[in-house]
């Protein structure tokens, strides 16, 4: 079963529904002002988990939708079918949770396994080797005006 549930992605649906669903509706029962909600819940606590995900996502090697669960949840479920988000909001948050988890996905490649890997076969071989010519190239291009 563990297996499965990793396979399947089975943390960051759980995630995404919490916070996608579960989250929202909770602020409702709580009555949670509306200023909070959006300051607090949507824009500190979801955008600060779809940063996380972007960087788990490129970092593990998981499968790039990964990155729509948790934005479709939220603008699909709650804001246009429970309507617990206003759709004055919900549908951009929605595509912010997209761009987010983008910048952090497709940001910094410092870790990148990929990067240090040597591309020819035979490695890399100097530009210049005993006896070349050396040839005077012209500022200008060679070309005169």
């Amino acid at each position: 079963m563990q297996k499965k549930f990793k396979k399947y992605y089975g943390n960051q649906w759980l995630v995404a529904i919490v916070l996608g669903v579960l989250v929202p509706f909770g602020a409702q029962l709580l009555n949670v002002s509306g200023l909070n909600k959006v300051i607090w819940l949507y824009l500190v606590v979801n955008s600060s988990y779809m940063l996380y995900l972007g960087y788990i996502t490129r970092k593990n090697g998981l499968f790039p939708l990964v990155l729509l669960i948790m934005p479709v949840f939220f603008t699909l479920i709650s804001t246009f079918w429970l309507r617990l988000v206003s759709h004055q909001y919900g549908f951009y948050f929605g595509l912010l949770y997209i761009v987010l988890s983008l910048f952090t996905f497709l940001g910094d490649t410092r870790d990148d396994p990929d990067e240090n890997m040597i591309p020819v076969e035979g490695g890399f071989h100097g530009l210049t080797e005993a006896g070349d010519e050396k040839y005077a190239v012209p500022v200008d291009g060679g070309f005169q005006s």
